[in-house]
């Protein structure tokens, strides 16, 4: 140490250490303020020196190294956070049954309606709407007529007996209508001869327009029946179901579609076999074989489906212009026999038929001619007319008196009972209502007949169902009912729907409506996806599939859009075509709205 640090050093120490003699008092506002002002003007000198400086350019670039350093790692968290999260699932292959739902009300096939024949009052009312009921079980009981309407109806009798009473008084008729009876015989019968005339004179003609009326008649029978087979041949072929067809105008196609069924049979067990073959892993040489033997049987069962659709084709081309001419021809005859219908050929009666209703009219004018002279004759009160309106005026006291005893035997409690088994469908009265006659009091369908439902589907749609198939019901909660395809009709509302009819069995009740849920085929597609994956814009039908891109901080995701063409559908799934294939991820779900090229985040497993 040089003399010069050691005198700072001795200076220093004997500045530091206090003497004895050192007055302690306290230390004046101005020698303070003196001291702070030293010390900081050593700060500043000591700041700008350059080891001071580089520390402080040291610390800087540390904390902004280590923000920046945070900020990077953290920077892909934040962001994920702001992104929409999604959940995906994956395009697969495999079998799909396309399927059709639709609703409809459950209709009884047969029933009928619980009525009386009178006016009653509704006393007890045995049964409820659904109820199971057998033959003369006991449904209503009545209360049967009050002594008002009894009374009322002796009124009415009284007055009726009062009429007949004077009309037996009446003055003689003067046999007005027994000369008009004699008169219009007589013109009768001189018509009746002018026509026998008529037809003797023209029945040369007559036979000829017969001959040829039979003869047409021959025809159109002939021709109907022709229509009847073609047409029922064309639905077969229509169908692929020759059952029904004549066996004389298909030709061959029942062996070529037996044909055709076996090598696609054929062609589905070999392709069965290539496949357990990749699954199990086998050698490539029994891989190469099996698929070789896939692949032959495949253009067998291609060229037979080729010449069954084309035999199949030709022969319809021709049934179809077949029963277009017989039906043309059918037409022309019907023609001619509506012209002879109209004509009247002999004016409806052969010559015979004429002398005999010759014979009925003078038959005729002599019986009014009798009954005008046993009328004149006759001492009696009454005309021929009188009598047949007193004998209506005796019939309707008659009635009037039956109906009165038939009410008074009627006239305390009365039972309804069931006139065949069955189930309650609906009860249109409530205890104290008045019935009225043949009223119904109550519907009740005959169970044993069996139950109908219609559904409205599209011609589309239809086209893809064949009758026979078995529907599930969806909403069946005792898994009894079951829903088989009888018939597709024509809708009456729309043009552009069809009405699906089918038999429901099980236990079920008219009135209520089920859904269901019709198979239309299966088939094998490379590429299904979800249904919650599937959108649509104006462009048609889409998916939004995930892709990835690598990045310094990792993958990042996003939303690619891919057009595709739904083929078919189930339930839940929708087999597509596009630029698409199994394996690839595509989005379901989304926490908020997602669009092409949009930045997604995975959802977290």
């Amino acid at each position: 140490m040089s003399e010069n640090n050691k005198a700072i050093d001795n200076k220093d120490t004997e500045e530091m250490t206090p003497s004895p003699a050192v007055d302690l008092a306290p230390a004046s506002k101005e020698e303070v303020e003196a001291v702070r002002k030293r010390l900081i003007e050593q700060d500043k000198t000591a700041a700008k020196s350059p080891e001071r400086k580089r520390e402080i350019i040291k610390t800087v670039l540390i904390i902004f190294l280590a923000g920046l350093l945070i900020l990077t790692f953290f920077s892909n968290t934040i962001m994920n956070k702001s992104l929409p999260e999604i959940s995906t699932d994956t395009v697969t292959s495999g079998k799909l049954t396309e399927r059709v739902r639709g609703s409809g009300m459950i209709e009884s096939n047969q029933s009928y309606d619980v009525t009386t024949d009178g006016n009653y009052t509704i006393d007890t009312i045995n049964i409820k709407t659904g109820q199971e009921v057998k033959k003369d079980d006991v449904l209503f009981v009545l209360n049967g007529s009050g002594s008002e309407e009894l009374t009322a109806m002796e009124d009415d009798l009284a007055a009726l007996e009062l009429e007949y009473e004077k009309a037996l008084l009446e003055s003689p008729a003067d046999f007005a209508e027994e000369k008009r009876a004699v008169r219009d015989a007589r013109i009768a019968l001189q018509q009746a001869i002018e026509k026998r005339d008529s037809v003797l004179s023209s029945q040369s003609s007559d036979a000829q327009a017969k001959e040829q009326l039979k003869k047409d008649k021959a025809e159109a029978k002939r021709l109907t029946t022709l229509q009847t087979k073609l047409s029922s041949t064309i639905s077969a072929i229509d169908m692929d179901d020759y059952s029904g067809a004549a066996p004389e105008l298909i030709g061959n196609l029942a062996s070529m579609l037996s044909n055709y069924r076996a090598a696609e049979s054929a062609y589905t067990e070999a392709y069965a076999l290539y496949s357990q073959a990749v699954e199990e892993g086998a050698d490539e040489s029994v891989v190469n074989a099996a698929l070789s033997d896939a692949g032959s049987k495949e253009s067998v069962r291609d060229q037979t489906k080729i010449d069954y659709d084309n035999a199949k084709s030709g022969i319809r081309y021709d049934l179809a212009a077949q029963l277009a001419s017989t039906e043309a021809a059918l037409e022309a005859v019907n023609d001619r026999l509506e012209e002879s219908a109209e004509g009247s050929i002999g004016d409806g009666m052969t010559y015979e038929e004429c002398v005999a209703d010759v014979e009925i009219k003078q038959n005729a004018l002599d019986d009014a001619t009798a009954a005008l002279e046993k009328a004149q004759a006759a001492d009696k009160v009454l005309t021929q007319q009188q009598k047949l309106e007193m004998d209506a005026k005796k019939k309707k006291i008659d009635s009037q008196k039956a109906e009165i005893e038939k009410r008074k035997a009627k006239s305390g409690k009365v039972e309804v009972k069931a006139k065949y088994d069955g189930v309650v469908s609906s009860i249109n009265v409530q205890p104290s209502d008045t019935t009225a006659p043949e009223a119904p009091l109550a519907v009740i369908d005959l169970a044993q007949e069996g139950y109908t439902v219609r559904v409205e589907v599209s011609q589309d749609k239809a086209k893809k169902l064949k009758k026979g198939v078995k529907a599930e019901v969806l909403n069946n909660w005792n898994s009894s009912a079951e829903a088989v395809l009888k018939d597709i009709k024509n809708s009456s509302g729309s043009s552009g729907t069809k009405t699906l009819v089918f038999d429901i069995t099980g236990d079920v009740d008219s009135g209520t409506f089920i859904e269901l849920s019709i198979p239309c085929g299966s088939g094998n597609y490379d590429t299904i996806v979800p249904k919650s994956a599937l959108k649509s814009d104006s462009s048609g039908s889409f998916v939004l599939a995930v892709k990835s891109k690598s990045s310094p901080l990792g993958n990042r995701y996003y939303a690619e859009k891919i057009k595709v063409e739904v083929l078919a559908s189930d339930e839940s799934s929708s087999a597509v075509q596009g630029s698409i294939s199994s394996g690839t991820y595509i989005i379901t779900a989304a926490s908020k709205p997602v669009s092409a090229g949009d930045q997604v985040r995975m959802q977290d497993k």
